[in-house]
């Protein structure tokens, strides 16, 4: 942390960044500003809909703008100690470039603020992994991957690539099919995880665990909840629509 960074003390009388959260109105988003606050952060949450943004707290300040906005994400990054991007897209055919884009801006950003931690969250869906098991979870992956989802997880890779190649301290965050289910526990494992879905609340409070943890600083983290089973419908609402 630079010697201009300010802090405020966490619940436990630790000391914790200021932190930006992107696609803080988001389900993912929401959920982490929430638990970021009860920790005790001050938090900037950024969105293009600070109107409907719901949380409203004496350490949160509501940023409007664009992700992919040079001046919008160079002005919250000025504001702000670590940063932790939930960015979501929903799936679609069409190109897409909010990952990479955002990406791209926060690496320029942070550089030239001086600012270090960067946690950004992509999907197990990114890259093709030993943890699909039969016919059925393979040929699950290939049609997302390769059908409907492209453009979203090539989009993910772009953001992954600059992220890895930025001399930040980064964690890329992958988890799998993300739920609203209500917390139980997370496990995590570098690179791939074997686990089909993700409680957002586990979620949240995994990618906030690690502005203290150093485990997977500079690396990839896969993160799942354990025993977690969610119905085909909740999992297609949840997740593919965004809702």
């Amino acid at each position: 942390m630079t010697a201009a960074s300010e802090t405020t003390a966490g619940r436990n009388g630790e000391h914790l960044p200021r932190l930006l959260v992107l696609g803080a109105n988001g389900p993912t988003g929401r959920e982490m500003v929430q638990q970021a606050l009860d920790r005790g952060h001050d938090v900037r949450a950024l969105t293009r809909r600070p109107d409907s943004f719901p949380l409203r707290h004496e350490q949160l300040k509501i940023l409007a703008g664009d992700a992919t906005d040079r001046v919008v994400i160079d002005d919250a990054v000025a504001q702000t100690d670590a940063v932790i991007c939930t960015i979501g897209a929903k799936f679609t055919r069409h190109a897409v470039d909010v990952y990479s884009t955002s990406a791209h801006l926060l690496i320029t950003a942070m550089a030239k603020h001086d600012r270090q931690r960067l946690i950004v969250v992509t999907s197990s869906g990114v890259a093709p992994s030993e943890h699909r098991h039969g016919p059925v979870q393979k040929g699950s992956y290939l049609l997302m991957r390769h059908t409907f989802a492209r453009t979203v997880y090539d989009d993910m890779a772009r953001m992954e690539s600059y992220v890895t190649a930025s001399d930040l301290d980064w964690t890329i965050v992958r988890p799998p099919g993300l739920t609203n289910t209500p917390g139980q526990g997370y496990v995590t494992q570098e690179t791939e995880i074997d686990g089909a879905f993700c409680a957002r609340p586990d979620l949240a409070a995994m990618l906030l665990d690690q502005l203290t943890h150093d485990r997977y600083v500079r690396k990839i983290a896969a993160v799942t909840t354990p025993g977690l089973s969610v119905s085909a419908r909740q999992m297609f609402t949840e997740e593919v629509l965004k809702r």
